[in-house]
Protein backbone atom coordinates (compact mmCIF):
# COMPACT_ATOMS: atom_id res chain seq x y z
CA UNK A 1 0.00 0.00 0.00
CA UNK A 2 2.95 2.39 0.46
CA UNK A 3 3.26 2.70 -3.30
CA UNK A 4 -0.34 3.92 -3.39
CA UNK A 5 -0.35 6.06 -0.24
CA UNK A 6 3.17 6.76 1.06
CA UNK A 7 1.93 9.46 3.47
CA UNK A 8 -0.22 7.03 5.49
CA UNK A 9 2.54 4.42 5.35
CA UNK A 10 5.06 7.01 6.63
CA UNK A 11 2.81 8.03 9.52
CA UNK A 12 2.31 4.39 10.53
CA UNK A 13 6.05 3.60 10.35
CA UNK A 14 7.11 6.73 12.26
CA UNK A 15 4.52 6.21 15.00
CA UNK A 16 5.63 2.58 15.43
CA UNK A 17 9.27 3.68 15.60
CA UNK A 18 8.55 6.37 18.21
CA UNK A 19 6.46 3.96 20.30
CA UNK A 20 9.55 1.82 20.87
CA UNK A 21 10.87 4.46 23.28
CA UNK A 22 8.54 7.38 23.86
CA UNK A 23 5.07 5.98 24.09
CA UNK A 24 5.98 3.22 26.55
CA UNK A 25 6.63 6.06 28.99
CA UNK A 26 3.08 7.46 28.78
CA UNK A 27 3.65 9.85 25.89
CA UNK A 28 0.55 10.76 23.91
CA UNK A 29 0.73 10.57 20.11
CA UNK A 30 -1.46 12.64 17.76
CA UNK A 31 -1.82 13.05 14.02
CA UNK A 32 -2.35 16.76 13.41
CA UNK A 33 -2.48 19.30 10.60
CA UNK A 34 0.58 21.43 10.05
CA UNK A 35 0.36 24.20 11.03
CA UNK A 36 -2.12 23.70 13.89
CA UNK A 37 -4.65 26.33 14.91
CA UNK A 38 -4.58 27.43 18.55
CA UNK A 39 -7.76 25.37 19.19
CA UNK A 40 -6.09 22.27 17.69
CA UNK A 41 -2.98 22.95 19.76
CA UNK A 42 -5.03 23.24 22.98
CA UNK A 43 -6.73 19.92 22.18
CA UNK A 44 -3.36 18.22 21.70
CA UNK A 45 -1.80 19.48 24.95
CA UNK A 46 -4.57 18.24 27.24
CA UNK A 47 -2.20 15.41 28.19
CA UNK A 48 1.52 15.91 28.13
CA UNK A 49 4.15 14.92 27.30
CA UNK A 50 3.09 14.30 23.74
CA UNK A 51 4.25 13.96 20.17
CA UNK A 52 2.22 15.35 17.27
CA UNK A 53 2.98 14.37 13.66
CA UNK A 54 1.75 16.43 10.71
CA UNK A 55 2.14 16.36 6.94
CA UNK A 56 3.81 19.43 5.45
CA UNK A 57 4.31 18.90 1.70
CA UNK A 58 5.12 16.47 -1.09
CA UNK A 59 7.32 18.19 -3.68
CA UNK A 60 8.51 16.56 -6.91
CA UNK A 61 12.26 16.13 -7.20
CA UNK A 62 12.00 16.58 -10.97
CA UNK A 63 9.37 18.52 -12.91
CA UNK A 64 9.33 15.83 -15.63
CA UNK A 65 7.82 13.10 -13.50
CA UNK A 66 6.12 11.05 -16.23
CA UNK A 67 4.25 7.97 -15.04
CA UNK A 68 6.31 7.77 -11.87
CA UNK A 69 6.07 10.59 -9.32
CA UNK A 70 9.19 10.90 -7.24
CA UNK A 71 9.28 13.55 -4.60
CA UNK A 72 10.41 14.69 -1.20
CA UNK A 73 7.80 13.95 1.44
CA UNK A 74 7.95 16.47 4.28
CA UNK A 75 6.57 15.79 7.74
CA UNK A 76 6.81 17.73 11.01
CA UNK A 77 7.03 16.17 14.46
CA UNK A 78 6.10 18.47 17.33
CA UNK A 79 7.51 17.52 20.74
CA UNK A 80 5.63 18.98 23.74
CA UNK A 81 6.73 18.63 27.35
CA UNK A 82 5.28 20.19 30.46
CA UNK A 83 7.02 20.63 33.78
CA UNK A 84 5.50 22.42 36.79
CA UNK A 85 8.99 23.41 37.97
CA UNK A 86 9.31 25.88 35.06
CA UNK A 87 12.69 27.29 34.04
CA UNK A 88 15.54 24.81 33.58
CA UNK A 89 13.56 21.61 34.25
CA UNK A 90 11.29 22.29 31.24
CA UNK A 91 14.33 22.02 29.02
CA UNK A 92 16.66 19.64 30.86
CA UNK A 93 14.07 17.45 32.67
CA UNK A 94 13.82 16.32 36.28
CA UNK A 95 11.75 13.90 38.38
CA UNK A 96 8.58 15.96 37.72
CA UNK A 97 8.76 15.57 33.95
CA UNK A 98 10.88 15.00 30.86
CA UNK A 99 12.97 17.80 29.39
CA UNK A 100 12.58 19.23 25.92
CA UNK A 101 16.24 18.82 24.92
CA UNK A 102 16.57 15.08 25.71
CA UNK A 103 13.12 14.36 24.21
CA UNK A 104 13.95 16.20 20.98
CA UNK A 105 17.35 14.51 20.75
CA UNK A 106 15.80 11.09 21.37
CA UNK A 107 13.24 11.59 18.59
CA UNK A 108 15.99 12.78 16.27
CA UNK A 109 18.11 9.71 17.01
CA UNK A 110 15.17 7.38 16.36
CA UNK A 111 14.09 8.98 13.07
CA UNK A 112 17.25 10.19 11.33
CA UNK A 113 18.43 7.34 9.10
CA UNK A 114 15.32 5.24 9.82
CA UNK A 115 14.72 3.11 6.72
CA UNK A 116 11.42 1.50 5.79
CA UNK A 117 11.66 -1.08 2.97
CA UNK A 118 9.58 -0.03 -0.02
CA UNK A 119 9.17 3.48 1.37
CA UNK A 120 12.58 5.06 1.86
CA UNK A 121 14.95 6.50 4.45
CA UNK A 122 13.89 9.34 6.70
CA UNK A 123 16.17 12.19 7.66
CA UNK A 124 15.73 15.03 10.12
CA UNK A 125 16.28 18.18 8.07
CA UNK A 126 15.74 20.75 10.83
CA UNK A 127 15.07 20.95 14.55
CA UNK A 128 13.99 24.10 16.35
CA UNK A 129 12.35 25.38 19.48
CA UNK A 130 8.81 26.65 18.93
CA UNK A 131 5.93 28.30 20.70
CA UNK A 132 2.18 28.61 20.26
CA UNK A 133 1.20 32.22 19.75
CA UNK A 134 -1.56 33.28 22.11
CA UNK A 135 -1.12 30.27 24.37
CA UNK A 136 0.15 31.42 27.75
CA UNK A 137 1.22 28.23 29.51
CA UNK A 138 4.72 28.80 30.87
CA UNK A 139 5.07 25.18 31.96
CA UNK A 140 5.21 23.94 28.36
CA UNK A 141 8.26 23.70 26.11
CA UNK A 142 7.89 22.91 22.41
CA UNK A 143 10.24 21.77 19.66
CA UNK A 144 9.64 20.80 16.05
CA UNK A 145 11.57 18.33 13.91
CA UNK A 146 11.22 18.54 10.15
CA UNK A 147 11.48 15.09 8.60
CA UNK A 148 11.98 14.25 4.92
CA UNK A 149 12.07 11.15 2.77
CA UNK A 150 12.30 10.65 -0.99
CA UNK A 151 9.31 8.59 -2.08
CA UNK A 152 8.07 7.31 -5.45
CA UNK A 153 4.47 6.77 -6.50
CA UNK A 154 3.55 4.85 -9.61
CA UNK A 155 1.05 2.29 -10.81
CA UNK A 156 3.28 0.63 -13.38
CA UNK A 157 3.24 -2.56 -11.30
CA UNK A 158 -0.55 -2.43 -10.85
CA UNK A 159 -0.52 -1.40 -7.19
CA UNK A 160 -3.77 0.55 -7.57
CA UNK A 161 -5.47 -2.44 -9.17
CA UNK A 162 -4.24 -4.59 -6.28
CA UNK A 163 -5.91 -2.19 -3.83
CA UNK A 164 -9.51 -1.98 -5.16
CA UNK A 165 -10.85 -0.26 -2.03
CA UNK A 166 -8.39 2.61 -2.39
CA UNK A 167 -10.64 4.59 -4.75
CA UNK A 168 -13.60 4.07 -2.43
CA UNK A 169 -11.65 5.86 0.29
CA UNK A 170 -11.49 8.91 -1.97
CA UNK A 171 -15.18 9.30 -2.74
CA UNK A 172 -18.62 8.13 -1.70
CA UNK A 173 -19.64 6.91 -5.17
CA UNK A 174 -18.25 4.33 -7.53
CA UNK A 175 -16.18 6.30 -10.10
CA UNK A 176 -17.29 4.03 -12.91
CA UNK A 177 -20.19 1.62 -12.43
CA UNK A 178 -19.62 -2.07 -13.06
CA UNK A 179 -20.12 -3.10 -16.65
CA UNK A 180 -19.45 0.35 -18.14
CA UNK A 181 -16.41 1.53 -20.01
CA UNK A 182 -14.18 3.88 -18.05
CA UNK A 183 -14.13 6.34 -20.97
CA UNK A 184 -17.79 5.84 -21.91
CA UNK A 185 -20.56 8.40 -21.56
CA UNK A 186 -21.72 9.09 -18.07
CA UNK A 187 -25.44 10.02 -17.95
CA UNK A 188 -26.21 13.19 -16.01
CA UNK A 189 -29.74 13.93 -14.87
CA UNK A 190 -31.09 17.22 -16.16
CA UNK A 191 -33.06 19.37 -13.67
Amino acid sequence: MSAVDPISASFTAIEARLRTVFLEKKWDFHIVPDPMTIAEFKAVVRRTPCLALGWRQFNPTDQKVGRRFQGSLGLRLTVLVKNPNKGRPRFLGDTAGPGLFPAMTGAMMLLNGFTVPGLGTFSVTAAAQAYAEGYDDHDIAIATLDIASTVSIDDVGGDLAAAPDFLRMLCAFEPWPDGQERDGEFPVRQP
